[in-house]
């Protein structure tokens, strides 16, 4: 059953440290139903804040709807991955919240506050710096299969038109990266 709940700094053990831009109250777990590439419906949880929780479980309740599944969807704190950023994405799962710097600088990323998810970072990987693909993908092409994301997909669409942003638009693609480009509060 498709929910959020608040979030507590004891959940967050690896990911909100001293310095995180965002106060643990504003941060919430979503609690959602997904189709795995299994063919079963799983329980998912990705952390935001707050402001975006609402409109990310009303995307996630349509990748279900949608028949698109996500590989697995834990937080970055659970024991399997200690806030290990790369360790997640090599799993292909998909997180939100993680107190962290944009890969190859020393600037927040939008994780930090509760404001980005990954969705399916092994099949839908990001144009590093170095020109390399991250994480290390056989999945660089854009096209309609399971769990990848295109600009056309109906997944891509419903997030931007729920206020996100998809990374797999920019110069240097994210393809598996959607964050929040609307005012919080909207």
């Amino acid at each position: 059953m498709n929910h959020v709940l608040h979030v507590t700094a004891d959940m967050l053990p690896y990911t909100y440290r001293g310095g995180c831009p965002v106060p643990v109250s504003d941060l919430k777990a979503v609690i959602f139903d997904h189709l795995g590439f299994d063919g079963a419906v799983h329980e998912g949880t990705i952390i935001v804040h707050r402001a975006i929780a609402g409109s990310l479980l009303e995307g996630l309740a349509a990748a279900l709807e949608l028949g698109f599944p996500i590989q697995q969807a834990v937080p970055v704190d659970d024991d399997a991955y200690r806030g290990d950023d790369h360790a997640s994405m090599a799993a292909n799962n998909s997180s939100g919240f993680n107190y962290r710097t944009i890969a190859g600088t020393t600037r927040v990323s939008m994780h930090s506050l509760g404001l980005a998810v990954d969705i399916n970072p092994l099949l839908n990987p990001y144009l590093a710096r170095d020109g390399s693909w991250y994480p290390e993908a056989t999945h660089i092409e854009r096209v309609d299969r399971p769990g990848a994301l295109t600009a056309s997909h109906h997944l891509t669409k419903t997030l931007t038109g729920l206020g996100f942003e998809w990374g797999g638009s920019w110069a240097r693609p994210d393809y598996h990266h959607f964050e929040w480009a609307e005012p919080l509060g909207r």
